[in-house]
């Protein structure tokens, strides 16, 4: 009987112990659903499905382009010239761009430096020669002395200002660049006359692959969307810097 009595006990405790260490349906399913971390939001649980970026989220393979030209409040732009001149610019104002295919900029500034020289001169809205002003200033030349203990006289421009649609095959909504919302970088000149060009440069633990790695990265943290080589084939030879306003403060950088 004693036996008998044993063996019903230990059947109860291994029953018991089933329930208590058993995931209930609820707490198996809520461990399924993918965890979302969109910016500017909670953490939150979700239901798993295929993901889906943000819904003026442009693809990474082109420049990322608004619906419309970015107004220009007259006492935001003063105040943005403002700033832009203490921090070592030089700049001219332009008259209003308009176009009828939807380019144009209100408050267009040609921009010859940014504390060091623009080469050529760009044309371009205050905002984005502040973001390159600082990155100029916080980034690019601190990197240039960290990585080639060289010291940056010019950045080389491409295009800023262009009434066009993005670059990338089959595209036809319009480029920032359109809204005078965008800069590109085809290299940085030193004052030995050396300059540092952008390029795809794979698998080089040189310090000039280190240099264009920290100032391309550096630039996340000013523009909103920034694209070099190995975004794709239209960006091989330059980084692309734009301000694009998105939903939630989403940004490209590739």
């Amino acid at each position: 009987m004693k036996s008998f009595g044993l063996v019903i006990g230990m059947l109860l405790v291994g029953a018991l112990a089933l329930v208590a260490f058993s995931r209930s349906p609820a707490v198996h399913e809520a461990a399924l659903e993918p965890i979302s971390l969109a910016t500017g939001g909670p953490v939150t649980a979700v239901q798993a499905a295929e993901p889906t970026p943000p819904a003026d989220a442009a693809p990474v393979a082109d420049d990322a382009s608004s619906a419309a030209p970015p107004a220009d409040d007259d006492a935001q732009a003063a105040q943005c010239e403002a700033e832009l001149r203490l921090l070592g610019a030089a700049f001219e104002m332009l008259e209003p761009i308009s176009d009828e295919n939807g380019c144009g900029a209100r408050r267009p500034l040609k921009v010859s430096s940014v504390g060091i020289d623009l080469r050529p001169a760009v044309t371009t809205r205050c905002e984005v020669a502040r973001a390159l002003a600082i990155w100029t200033s916080d980034v690019m030349i601190p990197s240039a002395k960290l990585h080639l203990k060289a010291t940056p006289v010019a950045i080389a421009t491409g295009d800023s200002y262009q009434c066009r649609t993005r670059r990338g095959e089959g595209e036809f909504k319009v480029s920032e660049h359109a809204m005078a919302n965008a800069i590109d970088i085809s290299g940085i000149v030193f004052s030995d006359g050396e300059a540092v060009p952008v390029m795809a440069r794979p698998d080089s633990g040189d310090s000039a692959r280190a240099f264009q790695a920290a100032i391309r990265g550096g630039a996340c943290a000013y523009f909103t969307t920034v694209l070099g080589p190995g975004a794709n084939a239209a960006h091989a030879d330059h980084l692309h810097l734009d301000l694009i306003r998105r939903n939630n403060g989403y940004r490209i950088c590739e």
